[in-house]
């Protein structure tokens, strides 16, 4: 596990690579899957989609991206080889479509027909897709040399905020559960200057292409959600209090944790409860690094309850929750053999 250090005050902060259970659990036997798009505002909602549209500089970016959503998680789910089959179905829409709210769930008679029909077992479905953008507007007096001599200008500039929103659902026609529901948002920033507003303003038309590929990564990483997960965290870590702390800070610098975590071992037996409390903690940190999280839940549990070190608690927290996770999979892997 990769450890990268940073100073902080009298700890030293840590960061790790670690490791999680798939978010959302699929069995094995579950091997053809159908991708939808239904984030579609049906005729009756068209005419708020249009007042927002308008009003929001949005156009059609909301159909363009939302293709892009659906494409990403698509792409995604054909390249873990996890199923056999993925098929994109046709799009669908939806009373209320077009914003942000999760509409109603697809009744289950009509997703037993769109499974059958499309020869699939679960639905991946892009329930609710939505840009909000936002101008800011200001001019500045701005100096600029020309062949002439030094002019003043007034410089435009105009500086567009897209958030855009998804909302994600799988349906498990079989068990009539919806086996996952979440949101994911991303946002484009985008500034343009100009001597006129006009050419301030034309960033707007850069929005584009910049908004697909997100709309595109936000469907990739749904659909990452049936795989195990990766996540670059900190821990901070004590330096400070011993001779043996100060030495074990060194060791770490240069990539000898277990050289550090020898001397934070005999440091837990010393006598300045202190020391000893710093150095139990310093233990969670190192069984962490070692990939060992029931080990490092022992020891968090130890420097708090033991010796009162207050980040001990939140520390223990963290690695029980990360091992009800672990736990969790295990047992459902274990009820899928």
């Amino acid at each position: 596990m990769l450890a990268v250090l940073a100073l902080v005050s009298c700890k030293q902060r840590v960061y790790l690579t670690v490791h999680e259970p798939a978010p959302v659990f699929i069995e094995k036997d579950y091997l053809k899957v159908g991708v939808v798009n239904r984030s579609f505002a049906a005729s009756s909602s068209q005419v708020i989609d249009i007042l927002e549209n308008a009003l929001t500089l949005e156009g059609n970016l909301d159909r363009e991206g939302s293709t892009q959503a659906v494409l990403g998680m698509f792409d995604e789910l054909s390249a873990t080889q996890r199923f056999v089959k993925t098929t994109l179905l046709d799009s669908m829409t939806v009373e209320n479509g077009g914003v942000d709210a999760f509409p109603a769930a697809i009744p289950w008679q009509e997703v037993d027909v769109l499974c059958q029909k499309a020869d699939v077992q679960l639905l991946f479905v892009l329930e609710t897709f939505d840009t909000d953008s936002k101008i800011n507007y200001s001019t500045q007096k701005v100096e600029k040399v020309t062949p002439l001599g030094t002019i003043p200008l007034l410089q435009h500039t105009a500086e567009v905020t897209t958030i855009i929103k998804t909302g994600w659902r799988i349906y498990d026609p079989l068990n009539k559960i919806i086996r996952d529901e979440q949101v994911l948002f991303d946002q484009v920033v985008l500034r343009g200057t100009g001597i006129t507003p006009a050419k301030a303003l034309a960033t707007i038309l850069n929005r584009t292409q910049a908004i697909k590929q997100i709309s595109h990564d936000l469907g990739r990483s749904y659909a990452g959600r049936i795989s195990p997960q990766s996540f670059r965290v900190w821990r901070s870590y004590f330096n400070k209090g011993s001779r043996n702390l100060k030495m074990a800070k060194r060791r770490s610098e240069v990539g000898d944790w277990e050289g550090a975590s020898k001397l934070w071992l005999e440091d837990t037996k010393a006598a300045k409860r202190k020391v000893a409390g710093r150095a139990t903690y310093n233990m969670a940190i190192w069984e962490e690094i070692n990939g060992d999280v029931y080990k490092a839940y022992e020891w968090a549990k130890k420097a708090y309850s033991d010796y009162n070190i207050k980040e001990a608690m939140n520390y223990a927290n963290i690695l029980r929750n990360r091992i009800d996770r672990i736990e969790r999979d295990q047992a459902l892997k274990a009820q899928d053999q």
